[in-house]
Parts: C-alpha cells; structure tokens; sequence
C-alpha cells in the first residue's frame, strides 16, 4: 500500500512539473530577448518630382508610388534594419508657356511632362527618437538602386515637328543603344521622417516622408549634331545634356507583426 502511495505521489509530482514547464513555454517572454519574429507591410502615396537639369528650367511633376518593405524586430523597442521593393514614378514638368506659330501668331502650349517609371530596391535603417501618447516617431536613413522601365521621351523625339517654340528643342530624347542617352541604373539615397500609430498588438498604421536623392544620372546625353531647325531650316547641334532626380514622397502604410516563441 505505502508503495503503491509512493509511486502514485511520484507521478503527480512529475505531471505536476510537466504541465508548469508547458504553462512557463506557452507565455509570450521578453520583449525582445526571448522571442523572435520580423514586421512586414505595404505603403504607398504622392510624389513630387524635380530634375536638375543642364539649361533647362523645369517645376515640380505630381505623381505616385508604391513599395512592399520588410523589417527586423527593434532592438530595445527602437533602433531596426529594412529593406524595400516599389514602383516609383520620377520626373518633372515645365508648365504652359507662350510660344508662336510660323505665321507669326501666340498660342498657349500645352504642359510637358518628363515620366520615369522605375522600379526601386533600398536597405537602410530605422529608429524612433520620440515617444508621445498618439505616435511613435522615427527616422530613416538608407541607400537604394533604381532601374528604369520605361519613360515619355519618344513624345519628344521628333525635333523636326516641334515647330510650336524653340525651348522645345532643347527636350531631352531617347536614345537608342549603343548611345543609349536614357540611364537603366541609378544609385541614390533615402532619408526622412515618420510617425507610427499603433492599432493592435500585431498591427501599426504609419504616416512618412522621405527625400530621394540621386547620385548618378537618370538621363546623360552627349551633344547632338546637324538637327533641323524648324525655325530657320539651318541644321544645329544640342548641346550635351544630364538630368538628375530628387523626389520627395509621402507614404501611408501598415505594418504586420509576424512573431514566434523560442521552445527548447
């Protein structure tokens, strides 16, 4: 009987331990320390873009982006690593501007615009520097590579046409290989602000704005000879010409949690 006791006060006990170490694996842990995951989202909104350009003023172009991001669990609730994918339309525009007919007469020209559709790829940094009881506030800093799918420039080629103002033949053309005038590649950087709003435990609404800067040219085009002047029929060469981006970009977004425990 004492034996029978003793085995069944054993088991008990060793169930009893079981069942404390499954409730101690099933707790969520640490922030941080004990459990793992990443965050995820989507974002997207307006751009504006300008251009440097070589002789030519041009003003601010309206337009749109989109980008999928991923990014690490902040260490200590701030500091993280990110890394993005989007659809960005770059560019400028030079707006409606007098010019006259060959006759002599002023006409109002229609706006012009200069569209880049790139896709974008960037890796950067994320870290909150504020706190208040709305919003978490953050900076970014990162780098990126942009590669150009297409653009608007063949509107424009066809210099010989453009008989409407003379500031039209200072245009930027698309040139094909092996002068290609159009670069495919850029390199630039990103940079801005933000203010992440909590909407549950695993998802976040944000609101941010980024400047992006390039580096390199989206358009490098060497001088071009003996081009029609419709204007005096002499042929003329178009000095050499190079644009280079900056886009400033408000996003809203979300951001998903996805997490898990560690279990040994």
């Amino acid at each position: 009987m004492r034996l029978k006791l003793s085995l069944l006060l054993l088991l008990t006990i060793s169930f009893g331990s079981n069942q404390l170490i499954a409730q101690d694996l099933e707790q969520e842990g640490e922030y941080g320390v004990d459990w793992g995951g990443y965050l995820f989202g989507i974002k997207g909104g307006p751009s504006l873009g300008n251009q440097d350009w070589s002789g030519l003023e041009t003003e601010l172009l309206l337009a749109y982006h989109g980008a999928l991001y991923y990014e690490t669990i902040p260490a200590q609730g701030r500091f993280s690593f990110f890394g993005q994918l989007g659809y960005h339309v770059r560019g400028s525009k030079i707006s409606r501007r007098r010019g006259f007919t060959f006759n002599g007469g002023q006409v109002t020209l229609p706006a012009d615009d200069f569209r880049f559709q790139n896709v974008s790829a960037a890796i950067g940094g994320k870290s909150v520097f504020a706190y208040t009881r709305a919003a978490d506030i953050y900076y970014v800093l990162g780098l990126r590579v942009d590669y150009t799918l297409s653009n608007n420039l063949s509107e424009y080629n066809d210099l010989s046409n453009s008989v409407s103002a003379a500031f039209r033949l200072n245009y930027p053309i698309e040139v094909e290989e092996p002068t290609r005038s159009v670069r495919p590649i850029m390199a630039g950087a990103i940079f801005g602000a933000g203010a992440l709003i909590p909407i549950s435990d695993k998802t976040s609404g944000f609101i941010e704005i980024t400047a992006n800067p390039d580096f390199t040219f989206q358009y490098n085009q060497g001088p071009i000879e003996n081009v029609i002047d419709p204007f005096g029929g002499a042929p003329r060469t178009i000095g050499a010409r190079q644009i280079r981006n900056f886009t400033i970009e408000i996003s809203f977004g979300l951001r998903f949690m996805r997490k898990w425990k560690y279990v040994n």
